[in-house]
């Protein structure tokens, strides 16, 4: 019964963070609008990847080294130099471009590199995998290891779900909205993009 609630538990969990609409959740339905399934998903794997490498991370002890400030710096500068580009190639493709559907393999090609960009470098993620996740993991340790695994199994699986879920919401949902109406979504997705970068630039300032 212990590992039915760990994993329900967790699968919640992993919903429950890959579910608000955040950098990843927009760039996964951009990408869905324009180009398929295909292109939302490997954002959505490129995300889950990054996740994957917290985890990583904290299971070595690793942890407390993200904590140096030099590091941080790093991380927030790059963090917010990406949503700016992504946000500002967001807005000029929807401008430029006539049709929105089927820009082209490109995209296809680069979202999984931008999918793990973003959930790299975003420090929401940073939040919740080195607290929210970092206390949950001690306390799963107590339990023993094959308790533990399952929990963080069950934790990549919900996340797994729900930007599968995404994927292919926006790729058959992306059929019935007008060309008109996806060049808004767009330019509204990369105008959200940048706004995103902000909060990292004003902790980034702070550090500096």
């Amino acid at each position: 019964m212990e590992y039915l609630w760990t994993i329900f538990h967790f699968i919640v969990l992993g919903i429950s963070l890959a579910a608000p609409i955040g950098p990843i959740n927009l760039e996964i339905i951009k990408r869905g609008i324009s180009s398929g399934f295909y292109a939302a998903w490997l954002v959505g794997l490129g995300g889950m990847s990054a996740d994957i490498l917290f985890l990583l991370i904290i299971m070595m002890g690793m942890a407390p080294y993200l904590q140096i400030e030099s590091v941080q710096i790093f991380m927030y500068g790059l963090g917010s130099l990406m949503l700016f580009y992504l946000g500002i190639q967001t807005i000029l493709s929807s401008i430029k471009s006539k049709r929105i559907l089927d820009l082209g393999k490109p995209i296809q090609k680069s979202s999984f590199f931008v999918g793990f960009g973003i959930a790299a470098f975003n420090p929401i993620n940073f939040v919740f995998w080195f607290g929210i996740f970092g206390s949950s993991f001690q306390s799963l340790l107590t339990k023993g290891w094959l308790i533990t695994l399952v929990g963080v199994i069950s934790l990549i699986l919900g996340i797994f779900l729900w930007n599968l879920n995404v994927a292919f919401t926006v790729h058959f949902a992306r059929a019935f909205i007008k060309e008109r109406v996806l060049k808004v979504v767009n330019i509204g997705a990369g105008i959200f993009l940048i706004a995103s970068a902000f909060p990292l630039i004003k902790r980034l300032l702070i550090l500096v």
